[in-house]
């Protein structure tokens, strides 16, 4: 039995769906997919007072997953305000404690001053392609033995997301978690105009080795819609 099957509870118990939707529900669904991202409420969501960006069922998701899967540390790239790190952070000293949070952006400018201050988060200001980002995760599972879970929500364009799979390809482990966010741009269903992005990339890397990660279907479907369509994925 893989690994991950002993960290992660069944599906059937945590995030089975009762039945996906019909064709008239995923209309309805898409429908309001659209209007939530275009609205921009994601861009209103805070915790803490801090800008979250997020969809809130996807939050909800991560935190059935850190519960079930017990990491010794979340590895985030796209810090931006700062909201998801920290909400990571209090989810984590909850489920798994103690919390340790690093979070990767170019900008280290925009974030706010409670999460620079927060001890459980580091922060490093650098592209995620920079291999001294990789090398610090080495470091700290070293130092933290025990399940990664790495999301990416930096940059969506789909070369780099691709670059991004690739990079933290041998610093992730069988059992770790990878949330590739963002898959619902360019068209899928929301921001048509976009251009290939995370999910174009998730496809491109599944195809060039389709043996390194098992969807995570239960939670990519939980709650109807995600902002990380095909990207809830757990490594073999």
């Amino acid at each position: 039995m893989p690994l991950f099957r002993r960290r992660l509870p069944s599906p059937a118990r945590v995030a089975r769906p009762e039945r996906p939707p019909t064709a008239r529900e995923r209309r309805a669904i898409d429908a309001y997919h659209r209007w939530y991202y275009d609205t921009e409420v994601w861009k209103r969501t805070t915790w803490r007072g801090v800008m979250v960006q997020k969809w809130v069922g996807d939050l909800w998701s991560y935190a059935e997953i850190l519960h079930a899967l017990r990491p010794t540390l979340v590895v985030e790239v796209g810090t931006s305000f700062g909201g998801s790190a920290l909400w990571f952070a209090d989810t984590m000293s909850a489920v798994a404690p103690p919390a340790r949070v690093l979070t990767v952006d170019v900008d280290g400018e925009r974030c706010a001053a409670v999460v620079r201050d927060d001890p459980r988060i580091e922060r490093l200001v650098a592209s995620s392609l920079d291999p001294a980002v990789a090398s610090r995760v080495r470091a700290l599972r070293a130092q933290r033995p025990g399940p990664v879970f790495l999301i990416l929500d930096g940059n969506h364009a789909a070369d780099h997301v691709l670059a991004e799979m690739e990079a933290f390809r041998d610093v992730l482990v069988r059992g770790d978690v990878l949330v590739v966010e963002d898959g619902n741009v360019n068209g899928h269903p929301v921001l048509p105009e976009h251009g290939p992005g995370p999910l174009e990339a998730v496809r491109a890397y599944v195809a060039r080795r389709p043996d390194d990660y098992e969807r995570d279907l239960a939670h990519e479907a939980r709650f109807g819609l995600t902002f990380a369509p095909e990207g809830f994925l757990v490594r073999r």
